[in-house]
């Protein structure tokens, strides 16, 4: 009932101004501006019916009311003016109609902006600018009815009855400096209203953004007003009635965030207009400007011709102008998606700069949000659970994510991650750049994977030889080195007692041939810990043969159908000690009647085999010390080492491969 009782009186009022205003005979602007006032009267009216707690509807009305009254007071004045005698009715509606507009706009661009979208102010601070806002409201009334001398309309000018002289000598300049105050007013309050959004959930931010944009085009249009009044007048009665009906926006776009605010995603619509309004607006104005002057520097630029070629010869040089600056806009909207070949080379550059191997990623995902203006990008590794590297803060709601693989030589690294801008979802054309900027991007992660991987061998390496040099020292230092000097001890004790013991001297040099010979074995053992002598002597293949004909628990026949040439002495150490740890797993675990030794060397790399006929691989193959010590011995030396059935018939396979090219 409240509803239809405040819709019902205010379309009864915006009928009464109408039809005064037909009686009247109004044209122009002024039917443009009872349009877009009535909408607001009647928005508000239903608003502060539907949402009686809420001030928004009321201030609405608060300002599309008095516009109405002013213009049902309008045409009955016009109508008394065309009739004389002016009767009192008619005073008093020109009376009205020359107060009434300014301190209605205070609730709609100030107030509104004030308090919504939900009711209150932002914060205690701006409890000032509203109050000052309501008194210059209420100053503005005061000196529009009582400070004026002369009331005007059209070109109609009537005395003042209501004017009181106090009034009259200060008002000019009060009303200038109050209107300038009012506009810094809303400047201000629309200014806070931006700052809102900051701090506001998503269904708030909806709802300002809608206003936001509203507010926007009605600036829009006030500033192409005062441009085409100042640059070109003889325009201007054609673009004013537009002007008068830009406000309409604002309270249409306030029904919609305050009864269905999540209509549309209106976030990248206000960036976009923000940016497009800004540049139609320069463009607008520097083609009034240069054709104002080029009109004025032609010879008979009075002539309506030279006008008209004067401002086509600015249009054209405008041109190329205009294409750039939306170039230009287009890349700081969607970065740049609409050049994927300066995003790669972009990319390419960053990637020539040199920096550590943890800082390549963190290039790279940067880049990636750069090219498409995204705030947030990531690199999920295949074997991290966390980012390998982000650039910004993930977003809340993951809705905006798109994510592409990263490969590299058909294999599977991990996912670029990237949100989209604000919250609205990336575009093909943004999916189309990501994929491209996946290929050089699955390419730097490859390779800052094989340079970890480089740096961890080398530190593993390091650490292996100072752990070897570790061992090797403690045992001459804790065995050989005590033994052999007891040894030359003894010695001393031995050619003392040449002359007065013999006997017992030469039984002290025999035990000494006994130390000495353990001292021998004992050297033996620690130099063997290093390299087999039986590398030296007989070779690989003779050796490995060797050493099964003495201690091998399985028959173990050998296969090498080319000779081996000569390998370096790291690739025989580690394919004999892999081969002996799986000749010794085949009799420890395989249960295996006998196995195959073969040996291949093809000019690049040696390939070690050992195949039983055992029980087979089982489904979860035992990682046991054997095993990882045989892997770790093929990855030193970037090899490969595998464990798999073999092909036909029962049993396992090892297979050792290590990089090894002849002449090495």
């Amino acid at each position: 009932m409240t509803v239809t009782l405040l819709v019902a009186g205010t379309v009864l009022v915006a009928t009464a101004a109408t039809l005064l205003s037909i009686r009247a005979g109004v044209r122009g602007s002024s039917w443009t501006l009872l349009t877009s006032m009535s909408v607001t009267a009647v928005v508000g009216a239903f608003l502060a019916g539907r949402r009686p707690g809420h001030p928004v509807g009321w201030l609405l009305l608060a300002t599309g009311l008095p516009f109405l009254v002013g213009q049902g007071a309008d045409g009955l004045a016009r109508v008394g003016l065309a009739h004389p005698p002016v009767g009192p009715g008619a005073a008093t509606a020109l009376w009205v109609d020359n107060w009434v507009y300014p301190p209605a706009l205070v609730p709609l661009f100030v107030l509104v902006p004030l308090t919504f979208p939900d009711g209150r102010l932002p914060s205690r601070r701006w409890g000032g600018v509203a109050a000052l806002a309501v008194a210059l409201a209420v100053v503005l009334a005061v000196l529009g009815a009582f400070g004026q001398v002369t009331l005007f309309l059209g070109r109609a000018t009537v005395p003042n009855p209501h004017a009181v002289a106090a009034l009259t000598a200060v008002a000019p300049v009060v009303m200038t400096a109050a209107g300038l105050a009012l506009l810094g007013c809303s400047l201000g309050a629309t200014a806070g209203l931006v700052m809102r959004t900051r701090r506001a959930g998503r269904a708030e931010r909806q709802q300002v953004m809608w206003v936001v944009l509203a507010l926007v085009v009605v600036a829009s249009a006030f500033g192409v007003d005062a441009s085409v009044a100042l640059l070109a007048p003889s325009l201007y009665p054609a673009v004013f009635p537009f002007v008068q009906l830009a406000p309409v926006v604002v309270p249409l776009a306030i029904a919609v965030a305050v009864l269905k605010h999540q209509l549309l995603d209106i976030e990248a619509l206000v960036s976009r207009a923000l940016v497009y309004v800004t540049l139609t607006f320069l463009l607008v104005a520097g083609y009034a400007l240069a054709a104002t002057w080029a009109g004025a520097a032609l010879p008979g630029s009075a002539d309506p011709l030279a006008r008209v070629l004067a401002t086509a010869a600015v249009a054209v040089a405008f041109a190329p102008l205009r294409d750039g600056l939306q170039r230009i806009i287009g890349r700081w909207l969607y970065g740049d998606r609409a050049r994927p070949y300066a995003a790669m080379t972009r990319l390419a550059r960053q990637l020539q700069r040199p920096s550590a191997p943890e800082q390549v990623l963190v290039t790279v995902v940067s880049s990636a949000a750069q090219a498409l203006r995204s705030p947030y990008a990531a690199i999920h590794l295949d074997d991290q659970p966390e980012p390998a590297a982000e650039h910004g803060t993930r977003p809340v709601n993951g809705s905006s994510l798109a994510s592409v693989e990263l490969t590299h030589a058909g294999g599977s690294l991990g996912r670029l991650v990237v949100a989209g801008r604000g919250r609205e979802a990336l575009a093909p054309a943004d999916l189309r750049l990501l994929a491209d900027l996946a290929l050089p991007i699955g390419a730097a992660v490859h390779a800052v994977g094989l340079s970890v991987d480089l740096h961890r061998s080398r530190e593993q390496l390091v650490l292996s030889i100072e752990e070897e040099r570790r061992r090797v020292g403690r045992d001459l230092h804790d065995d050989l080195g005590p033994r052999l000097a007891a040894i030359s001890m003894q010695v001393e004790l031995a050619r003392d007692m040449t002359l007065s013991d013999p006997a017992r001297a030469n039984a002290l040099l025999g035990e000494l041939l006994d130390q000495t010979e353990v001292a021998v074995q004992e050297t033996r053992r620690v130099a063997h810990a290093h390299r087999p002598p039986a590398l030296d002597t007989l070779g690989l293949v003779p050796a490995l043969e060797s050493h099964v004909a003495h201690v091998a628990a399985v028959p173990v026949c050998f296969e090498v159908p080319v000779a081996l040439p000569p390998l370096p002495a790291a690739v025989e150490v580690a394919a004999y000690r892999i081969a002996l740890e799986a000749i010794q797993n085949v009799a420890a675990h395989a249960q295996a009647r006998s196995c195959v030794l073969r040996v291949l060397h093809d000019g690049r790399r040696l390939t070690l085999e050992v195949a039983d006929d055992g029980m087979g691989v089982p489904d979860t193959p035992p990682v046991g010390l054997g095993l990882q010590s045989m892997t770790e011995r093929a990855t030193e030396l970037g090899g490969t080492l595998t464990l798999l059935p073999v092909p036909h018939g029962r049993g396992t396979l090892v297979r050792a491969v290590l990089p090894c090219r002849t002449g090495a």
